[in-house]
């Protein structure tokens, strides 16, 4: 698909991406096959909107924001009112960072922003009060299935317990 004049097969969405966010060649490729239903979307009417409120709301730098894109390239496709700001402010509260912590660890883990909120970061966050552990297992963790998640709750506790003795 990208051999082609992306112009000459109506896909100048793809250019406007390139170039409002400074993507080579090689990274809109790399973008496009991770993710391609990128070429469905509207850039100008939904993904650059949604990529511009996501920069100001963690304060992100041109770089931090293309290190989002590039390491979740579904990212260009969410809803930024209807996803990712809840999810943002939920991890921010519940996790209690302050904006520079959560900035750094959304650039350095923006698979959290994949996460449902309510199938499994709420979920995630009940099991970390169960075992009386930091909900910071939330990030350490996150890419664990549900079981390995569970065992790290565990043993995190049984840390815990065994410090106190």
């Amino acid at each position: 698909v990208l051999s082609y004049s992306r112009e000459a097969n109506g896909l100048p969405s793809l250019s406007a991406l390139q170039q409002r966010r400074g993507l080579n060649e090689a990274e809109l490729k790399k973008v496009v096959l991770r993710h391609p239903a990128v070429l469905a979307l509207s850039v100008e009417a939904n993904v650059l909107p949604s990529l511009a409120a996501l920069q100001t709301r963690l304060s992100l730098n041109e770089l931090e924001l293309k290190k989002v894109v590039l390491r979740l390239p579904p990212v260009l496709s969410y809803s930024f009112e209807a996803n990712l700001l809840p999810k943002i402010d939920w991890l921010q509260r519940e996790t209690n960072l302050s904006d520079d912590e959560l900035r750094h660890k959304l650039v350095s883990q923006p698979a959290m922003l994949s996460y449902s909120l309510r199938d499994r970061l709420q979920p995630r966050a009940a099991l970390c009060d169960e075992f009386g552990v930091s909900r910071s297992l939330l990030w350490n963790y996150h890419g664990k299935s549900p079981p390995a998640f569970r065992e790290a709750c565990e043993k995190a506790a049984q840390r815990a317990c065994e410090r106190e003795r």
